[in-house]
């Protein structure tokens, strides 16, 4: 308080009032952002990415990116976004991807019209997001509705050779990677507990069917190495009590076993990642 009264210069309250009027400003304009997000700085040598955009990281890079699809949904990133609250970037980034918060994303209704709450995916359209029907690595969870959104139509041709016409435009979403189970997922005859470690295995859904048939053939295996140690154990211990001298032989017999057992093992450990990934 002294200061002040010592200093009557009417510099001192302009500045002051400036800066109060710079705090209320950057108040507000963080209020009208919403919540906040983090971007990090990747290298792309894709023009197609515009700010909306799903990327997903190039095949074997560590910090290249590309537009999302169904293709590479397994490596999916982000969104290519700007003015991010936060923004971590390397000195080496092109582009700002939007990896945690709230960002304008580019979707369609290829799936059906995206809701408030839906989960969005990687479609076929490079870059653009959908509704998520099935289980999946989804990029975040739509805050608004598709038709309240300005979009736009495309006609486009899938697999079948069939054109589908399609509306697209930018929705709020909040984004979070995470792996989306799909509710027609949990009714699956598989325990949930097999279902999840089967996932987590692979890093995707994985078909019950390929969990039952990977899990028959470890129930084989298991019952053939039990049966096999049964019978050597037993087999070796009547003839070493019949024949004291037999001892070095059946110790040769249970070292084979030993190695059968572990090649059988081995085996069975492969076909079924094969199994589960394939």
């Amino acid at each position: 308080m002294a200061l002040i009264k010592r200093t009557n210069s009417p510099r001192i309250y302009v500045g002051l009032a400036a800066a109060i009027c710079l705090l209320i400003l950057g108040m507000s304009s963080l209020s009208v952002q919403g919540a906040s997000s983090i971007s990090q700085g990747f290298k792309t040598d894709d023009p197609g990415i515009v700010s909306g955009a799903i990327v997903s990281l190039k095949d074997k890079t560590a910090n290249t990116v590309e537009l999302a699809t169904a293709e590479n949904v397994d490596r999916l990133l982000g969104v290519a976004g700007q003015d991010s609250l936060i923004e971590l970037n390397n000195g080496t980034g092109t582009i700002k991807v939007v990896t945690t918060g709230e960002a304008a994303v580019l979707v369609s209704d290829i799936n059906g019209d995206i809701k408030t709450g839906d989960k969005i995916t990687a479609s076929p359209i490079a870059g653009v997001g959908m509704r998520a029907l099935t289980s999946t690595l989804v990029i975040g969870t739509a805050q608004g509705n598709l038709k309240d959104a300005q979009t736009e139509s495309r006609t486009i041709t899938d697999k079948s050779g069939k054109k589908q016409t399609v509306s697209m435009g930018p929705i709020l979403v909040q984004v979070d990677k995470v792996f989306y189970e799909a509710p027609q997922s949990q009714n699956s005859f598989v325990p949930p507990v097999l279902q999840d470690f089967a996932n987590s295995l692979v890093g995707r859904q994985v078909s019950p069917v390929r969990i039952m048939i990977a899990g028959f053939l470890i129930a084989f295996i298991f019952t053939t190495v039990v049966v096999l140690l049964y019978s050597s154990v037993s087999s070796s211990i009547i003839s070493i009590g019949r024949n004291p001298l037999s001892q070095n032989a059946v110790h040769r017999s249970l070292f084979q076993v030993g190695i059968t057992v572990f090649g059988l093992m081995a085996f069975a450990v492969i076909v079924v990642y094969l199994i589960l990934t394939i």
